[in-house]
Formats: C-alpha cells, structure tokens, sequence
C-alpha cells in the first residue's frame, strides 16, 4: 500500500531548506519530524518522556555531521502515525534536542520531536518529491 504524506520545507539559513513532516502526538501540535535521508537511524528527543517506551540501559557512542561524539540510549516509538497512517512501532536513538530546538527558534515557530531517518526510509521505499512537497511510502506488511 502506499501512502502520500505532504512536507513542508523550512528556509533555516540562507539555502539551507528542511524537509518537516508533521508529528503525530497528542498534546505536540506545533512539533515535526526532520525528514533526514543522511542520518542512519531514526532519532527521538528524549526530553519526550511518555511519547516512547525506553529499552535496554545500555548508553550507544553516537556520531553526525556538525556535532562531536554523543551518548545515545534506545527507544520505541509504540505507534509511529504519519499523514494519519499508523506505520506501527519504531525503534530510536534518543538524544537531547535541546540544541536543535534552540537553532530553529531563531528561524521558525516549529519545534522537532525527531528525525526520520534512512532506516524506516529505506524499508518503507520512501520516494521523496521536492517539487511537489510529498513523500511517498510503501507500507511492508
């Protein structure tokens, strides 16, 4: 089955766009996922405590581009819903957003809950449309 979900794409800096995809939680209304096709693994701020179920307490070396060395921990996501679509549960790293929000404060009224990353990309087919502002997934059953 698939599923056209619409994005929006926020101007941070100058020619620096972001593709965001509405969040789907109760009580978030002005939060969004970062669509994140350089980041490995979806990633869950974890200041969002009620929104994801924490795993294991093992603590994960995590790297990305900009930023040094952070300490991940793992999470599930129990229902992820994007454009009303439940794609069921997704596993997370969990990271402090704290200085992300603060970066998109300076720019827009958005605030991020995640990014969603190449892991449920890749095994939802994602096709991505820029001109148009849509995604579309390919639910795996």
């Amino acid at each position: 089955m698939k599923q056209e979900i619409i994005f929006e794409i926020i101007e941070l800096e100058s020619k620096t766009y972001h593709p965001l995809l509405k969040a789907e939680f109760p009580g978030l209304e002005m939060h969004c996922w970062v669509i994140d096709t350089g980041a490995s693994k979806s990633v869950f701020d974890q200041s969002l405590t009620g929104y994801y179920v924490a795993g294991d307490d093992s603590t994960v070396m995590a790297t990305g581009l900009g930023k040094d060395v952070v300490e991940t921990n793992s999470g599930t996501i129990p229902e992820l819903i994007l454009g009303g679509f439940n794609f069921g549960p997704l596993n997370v790293a969990l990271v402090d957003f704290n200085h992300i929000n603060d970066e998109y404060a300076k720019f827009s009224d958005k605030k991020i809950v995640g990014l969603i990353g190449c892991d449920f990309l890749y095994s939802q087919k994602a096709t991505i449309d820029f001109e148009q502002s849509i995604i579309v997934l390919s639910q795996n059953y």
